[in-house]
């Protein structure tokens, strides 16, 4: 799987430009440290997508709060998410009090197919799927994009604290990477509407934060009032998985509305 690295270019371009400026009139030590900054904002986001792609199976779990953690946001939805870069699968456990709603529902993805497994169905119906492909209803949970490297393949730099790197994010990338039942409806935006995301490695674990409801910023009053107040800020934590088991094909696949979960196996 190959992953694009926008936002890695973005900055070795910034930093040729600059270079190239230092030798068009002015003093060339003075452009330096720009050069040397913008280059190095580029490798300190390369060298994070490319600690990713080592990564055997990601781990990832991904958080919709109602604003930053930091000013005491709550949880809206959990996901705990194994990715097989490899083979583009997904195994995909999520977990909300969304509205009031407790749910846990279970996912599998594989070979472009969604399965569904419910704890409602009892320890026995454990290795038991159903095929939920195209219904809208069960799979809102899902992100259109699964692989959780989005946030760094897909972002423009901007800015770095230590190693710490802030990008800005397309509208459109940000709300395929989402949960796609969060919003209920997206109003017309401008195309360079962005959200700022703040990306930190610590050791093996990368964390991002996206300021999803930041994005409505500049929009109107009133389109502002049609967005859905739920959706704040989507935390999100990538290291390999210390569970190195393959992602594997559903064993058992039926129609729960005609064959008894208890009896899926048969």
């Amino acid at each position: 799987m190959t992953r694009r690295i926008n936002a890695a270019h973005a900055a070795a371009l910034a930093a040729g430009a600059l270079m190239v400026l230092s030798g068009c009139g002015g003093s060339g030590t003075a452009a330096e440290p720009k050069a040397t900054g913008a280059a190095l904002l580029g490798q300190k986001l390369t060298d994070m997508v490319g600690a990713v792609d080592k990564m055997g199976i990601i781990e990832w779990q991904g958080q919709m709060l109602t604003k930053s953690p930091d000013k005491g946001g709550r949880r809206i939805l959990s996901l705990e998410t194994r990715f097989s870069p490899a083979l583009g699968y997904s195994e995909i456990s999520m977990d909300t009090v969304l509205d009031g709603n407790a749910q846990q529902i279970d996912y599998l993805v594989v070979n472009d197919r969604t399965y569904f497994n419910s704890e409602q169905w009892g320890p026995s119906a454990n290795d038991c799927w159903a095929d939920i492909t195209g219904d809208e209803d069960y799979t809102w949970a899902l992100p259109r994009v699964l692989d959780p490297a989005w946030a760094l393949t897909e972002g423009r730099a901007v800015s770095a604290d230590g190693e710490d790197v802030t990008v800005s994010l397309g509208f459109k990338d940000v709300l395929a990477g989402l949960p796609k039942g969060l919003f209920t409806t997206v109003p017309t935006l401008p195309y360079d509407t962005e959200a700022v995301a703040v990306i930190e490695p610590h050791g093996r674990l990368i964390e991002v934060g996206i300021d999803v409801a930041g994005m409505w910023s500049k929009l109107p009053k009133e389109q502002k009032a049609s967005l859905d107040k739920r959706v704040g800020y989507w935390a999100m934590t990538m290291k390999e998985s210390p569970d190195d088991d393959s992602i594997a094909p559903p064993k058992h696949v039926f129609d729960p509305l005609v064959t008894p979960p208890s009896q899926c196996k048969r």
